[in-house]
């Protein structure tokens, strides 16, 4: 699932308090041709050649999405919609739309009309049960996402929403288990390894929560929630010039962070504190 990962909600831990952020995930596919300078020009120029075919607006409804200009996201999919009235996965990437937009009652309609077209829409039901996870239903969110499961037993984005749903309620054995299933079948996934991390460090184990979080780097460089986490357990320990090159690595990567721009700050008086000669 491209788990946006999202987009959606993710874990972040605070640099003395833990807390929760969800990862958003949205999941279209499609080929990549490498002439083109990206995925907006690409869809763009398809669409141009080819307006009544459905999958190109659908196609550039995602770039729009990822591209966060929603309102043009809508319209493509509507124009999807348009000539295939009967495409699950349009309403799939609708809901996805409307769920970034914080119009959950809109995003749990379509996710529902999907699945009255195709009732073995994994994505669908994936969706579902982080909705219903976010109401604090926690029952039909597993629910939902363990039907995901039983359609499609690799989807990747069902094992991690259903470690978040165990996160939230404080079962982070459970949670713990389902991010290891997701390595079982990549062992490459960054966001397990991630996951893991927050699983570890709630649990009180920072040394393999750092083991994790390193794990996650090595795989995705840029990650910079990841960066930002191991430097607050780095400035847990008392090791404020690690902690401050992770926030300055994180915020490089996402400039605006607010949590990152606390804690560096934090850790920066913390460091020049502890440098002052004693009285």
């Amino acid at each position: 699932m491209t788990l946006s990962p999202k987009q959606s909600v993710q874990y972040r831990i605070e640099l003395l308090v833990i807390v929760t952020l969800i990862l958003t995930y949205g999941w279209t596919t499609y080929e990549r041709n490498s002439v083109y300078k990206d995925d907006l020009s690409l869809w763009s120029d398809v669409v141009r050649k080819s307006p009544e075919k459905y999958r190109p607006h659908n196609n550039l409804g995602w770039a729009y999405s990822n591209n966060k200009q929603y309102g043009l996201a809508l319209s493509e999919y509507q124009q999807a919609l348009r000539i295939n009235p009967g495409g699950s996965k349009i309403y799939v990437n609708l809901g996805s739309v409307y769920e970034k937009m914080g119009q959950d009652s809109l995003a749990t309609e379509m996710y529902e009309k999907a699945l009255s077209i195709d009732p073995n829409d994994y994505k669908a039901l994936i969706h579902l049960g982080d909705i219903y996870r976010k109401k604090g239903l926690t029952g039909l969110a597993v629910k939902e996402l363990e039907s995901a499961l039983k359609i499609n037993p690799k989807a990747l984005d069902a094992y991690n929403a259903l470690g978040s749903v165990y996160l939230d309620n404080g079962l982070t054995d459970l949670a713990v288990i389902e991010y290891k299933k997701i390595l079982q079948i990549d062992p490459d996934e960054a966001r397990a390894y991630y996951n893991l991390g927050i699983a570890y460090d709630i649990k009180g184990l920072s040394e393999e929560a750092i083991n994790h979080y390193k794990k996650a780097l090595r795989l995705k460089p840029d990650y910079p929630e990841a960066l930002s986490n191991l430097g607050i357990i780095y400035g847990r320990m008392g090791l404020l010039e690690q902690a401050i090159e992770c926030f300055e690595q994180s915020l490089r990567i996402k400039p605006d962070d607010p949590i990152t721009l606390k804690n560096l700050s934090y850790a920066n008086e913390q460091l020049a504190q502890s440098r002052k000669p004693p009285r």
